[in-house]
C-alpha cells in the first residue's frame, strides 16, 4: 500500500508534485493545532494538561512528516530513508497518540508522563513487530479502523453538540486519509487524502479545545 507520495527530483518537485498543496495544508493544520493545544494546556488542570500536551506533541510528529515531504526533495537513499522514518513516526505514533489523548480526555482518564512514554514505546514495538512479520499493510488498515472507531466513541462521550459533530466527522476522514486504497475501488488522489487528514486534524483539535477541563477528574 502506498501511504504517501514518493519523492521526485527537486528540479520538478514544485511543478510536478500534485500533493504539494495537500502537504502544505496538512503542515499548517498540524502546526496550528499543536500551538493552540499547547497554549490551552497552560490553563488546564493536571489531568487534561497532560492530554493536551500529548495531543500537541502528536501533531508535531505530523507536521515534521509533512514538512519533510515538502523539503526533503533529494532522491538520495539517506534522504528517502529519513522521510520514511518521519512518515512512520506520524502514522504509527503521532496519529495513535492523538486519538488516545482524545479518548483519555473524553473518558476522564489521567496518565502520567511515564505512562504516556510507555504507550509511545508500545506503539513503536507493535509497528516493528508487525513489520518484521510482514503484516505492515494489514496493520495499517486495522490501525486506521480502530482509530476511527475510537473517535466515534470519543464523539459519543464528549460534551457539546459541535464537539461531538466535529469528532464524528473527523473519524471517517482520518480513515480515508490512511486506508483509502484498501477501502475504495477507485484510487483517491494523494492531494485529497492529505486534505482529508488536514481537515480531520483541525476538527479534532477544535473538539479538544472545546472540552471543559474542569469536568475532568484528576486521579
Amino acid at each position: 500500500m502506498r501511504l504517501w507520495p514518493q519523492p521526485i527530483a527537486s528540479s520538478q518537485r514544485w511543478r510536478a508534485d500534485p500533493a504539494m498543496l495537500g502537504n502544505s495544508l496538512l503542515l499548517l493544520a498540524a502546526l496550528a493545532g499543536a500551538v493552540l493545544l499547547f497554549r490551552h494546556s497552560d490553563a488546564a488542570a493536571e489531568a487534561p494538561k497532560s492530554q493536551l500536551q500529548v495531543a500537541s506533541l502528536s501533531l508535531i510528529f505530523l507536521a515534521l512528516a509533512a514538512m519533510g515531504r515538502l523539503l526533503l526533495v533529494s532522491v538520495d537513499q539517506d534522504i528517502v530513508t529519513l522521510q520514511r522514518l518521519l512518515d512512520n513516526l506520524a502514522l504509527y505514533a503521532g496519529l495513535p497518540l492523538l486519538v488516545t489523548a482524545a479518548l483519555a480526555m473524553a473518558m476522564g482518564w489521567y496518565w502520567s508522563k511515564a505512562g504516556w512514554g510507555r504507550w509511545l514505546l508500545a506503539l513503536f514495538a507493535l509497528f516493528e513487530l508487525c513489520r518484521r512479520m510482514g503484516l505492515g499493510e494489514d496493520y495499517t488498515l486495522w490501525l486506521s479502523v480502530v482509530m476511527a472507531v475510537v473517535l466515534l466513541v470519543v464523539a459519543w462521550r464528549q460534551q457539546g453538540t459541535l464537539s461531538r459533530l466535529a469528532t464524528a466527522i473527523a473519524a471517517p476522514l482520518l480513515l480515508l486519509s490512511i486506508s483509502a486504497p484498501a477501502l475504495m475501488v477507485a484510487e483517491l488522489a494523494d492531494t485529497a487524502r492529505l486534505l482529508a487528514q488536514a481537515i480531520a486534524i483541525l476538527l479534532l483539535s477544535h473538539a479538544l479545545l472545546q472540552q471543559n477541563p474542569r469536568t475532568l477528574p484528576t486521579q
